[in-house]
């Protein structure tokens, strides 16, 4: 049976999701700017802050995906009607999107049935622009949720707290290990040749939801006891954000020592690459101190805060499909407007563009019965977690 319980409405989701949209974007103009030829060594320290501060982007969403579906489901899921809102809310939008940019990008060379070949190649590979493998690797999510969950709530039910603490933290161990295998996995899966799973463990590896999956199981967690992890959460505060602040400023400094090359000062972020060990402990307290934040915008922030944080966060998802597009009239503005002004500065200015036409496009879309199928909400909906 698949039964969508009636819970309170969690508000801090909207929020947690505007914070990683915002994240993702930063992290994009970031990306854009700071390998420009006019970028120096003081531009590479002030945008790897801002690129530490937003790395929690792709680990929020996913945390919100299981938080959310294991908050929302609490009896057993029917495979296919699951699947069908799905395909509806997250694969119509990304399909549409990804035509448009595998047609925006394509070069004009290829002939119709090639060009179509290469449109449809896309939509399995996400390739089709930069943003897009984080659909790709969060839909292997969706198609999971129904086994996982079949096999998680009779182990939730009838475990006690104790074990399902210590469950959590082995996982954790665990994933911090296999981020250590990743080559490995990758040398021995591309000796089998493997339709699909050899291509996901070496080509695609970055979009293989197994190297995400403690996001995933950190929000089911979240999730099936939601008070209960936020008292524990906030019970300890004061540790988790203490321990996320000096992962920073260790990270910060591996980013600084990074740049020193033989061939001189060379601008890199290859310490922030997500799947890596020290990067899988900061990540997962990172997501912790976003729902701290959250938690402390809902308890304590203005009323026109949380109303623009619940804007981004109703339009995130259309949003964050379209803002590839915009980022490119984000930066064309911002170094049209302002020319000769330093690296930092037209990265700021091209973020606060970008995710401003994002929303302004997703939320103009959502006006129209059609354009609602590219931004995940065909119709208005009676309760929103």
């Amino acid at each position: 049976m698949n039964i969508l319980a009636k819970r309170e409405r969690i508000e801090e989701i909207q929020y947690l999701r505007g914070f990683a949209f915002l994240a993702v974007v930063l992290q994009h103009a970031i990306g854009h700017y700071a390998y420009l030829p006019e970028s120096g060594v003081q531009d590479g320290a002030m945008l790897g802050i801002l690129l530490i501060a937003a790395k929690f982007a792709v680990p929020m969403f996913i945390f919100i995906t299981g938080l959310v579906l294991f908050y929302n489901y609490t009896s057993e899921v029917s495979f296919w009607s699951f699947i069908g809102k799905r395909c509806k809310d997250i694969l119509v939008p990304y399909i549409l999107w990804s035509t448009v940019y595998a047609l925006w990008f394509q070069t004009g060379g290829e002939g119709l049935w090639s060009g179509l070949k290469i449109v449809v190649a896309d939509w399995f590979a996400g390739k089709a622009s930069y943003h897009l493998w984080y659909v790709v690797m969060s839909i292997q999510l969706y198609l999971l949720f129904p086994p996982i969950q079949r096999a998680v709530l009779p182990l939730w039910r009838r475990s006690k707290p104790w074990t399902l603490r210590a469950g959590f933290v082995l996982l954790c161990l665990v994933y911090v290990l296999l981020t250590t295998k990743v080559g490995v996995i990758g040398e021995a899966a591309s000796k089998l040749h493997i339709p699909v799973l050899t291509p996901l463990f070496t080509e695609y590896a970055d979009r293989n939801a197994l190297y995400f999956f403690i996001y995933f199981v950190m929000g089911a967690a979240a999730g099936l006891n939601l008070q209960a992890w936020k008292q524990w959460m906030l019970k300890r505060q004061g540790v988790f954000l203490s321990l996320y602040a000096i992962l920073s400023c260790i990270l910060f400094y591996k980013i600084m020592a990074s740049f020193r090359t033989k061939d001189g000062y060379v601008i890199q972020y290859n310490d922030t690459l997500l799947v890596q060990p020290f990067m899988a402990v900061f990540l997962l307290l990172s997501v912790v101190a976003m729902c701290i934040a959250a938690v402390w915008l809902h308890q304590y922030g203005n009323g026109r805060l949380k109303k623009l944080f619940n804007l981004l966060g109703q339009y995130s998802y259309g949003a964050y499909l379209a803002h590839a597009l915009m980022l490119t009239a984000g930066t064309f503005a911002a170094d049209a407007l302002f020319p000769g002004w330093n690296v930092s500065l037209r990265t700021v200015i091209a973020f606060i563009f970008c995710a401003l036409l994002s929303v302004l496009t997703a939320a103009a879309l959502g006006k129209f019965r059609l354009g609602r199928f590219m931004t995940g909400a065909p119709a208005p909906r009676k309760r929103d977690v």
